[in-house]
């Protein structure tokens, strides 16, 4: 039976690093707008600013979501182990994505 995890690994781990990088833009920007709103006492009560502070919380959920199918995904493939294929050289343009993983998810052996 053929495993069509292992077999696509590489295009289903571009899709979790896409995703994963869009949603730390859209999470950055959002807290940047809460923390504009957030110059004084009048702004922090504006529907603009709550709204800036919910999108933060939710692309940061995602975020996480996002790491941890790359941890589950690792576990199924051993993707972080076969960087040096050709297929995950698209993994040099993620760097910032591949360092966090690594340090915060990545599975250590004990």
């Amino acid at each position: 039976m053929t495993n069509f995890t292992a077999l696509y690994a590489d295009i289903i781990l571009k899709k979790i690093v896409t995703k994963i990088r869009k949603d730390t833009s859209m999470k950055n920007k959002a807290t940047e707008r809460k923390l504009a709103n957030a110059s004084d006492g009048r702004s922090v009560r504006t529907m603009r600013h709550w709204s800036a502070a919910a999108s933060s919380e939710f692309y940061y959920k995602e975020m996480a979501t996002g790491y941890e199918r790359m941890r589950d995904l690792d576990k199924l493939t051993k993707w972080s182990e076969k960087l040096n294929q050709d297929r995950f050289k698209f993994m040099d343009k993620f760097q910032e994505v591949l360092e966090y993983y690594n340090l915060h998810y990545k599975e250590r052996d004990n």
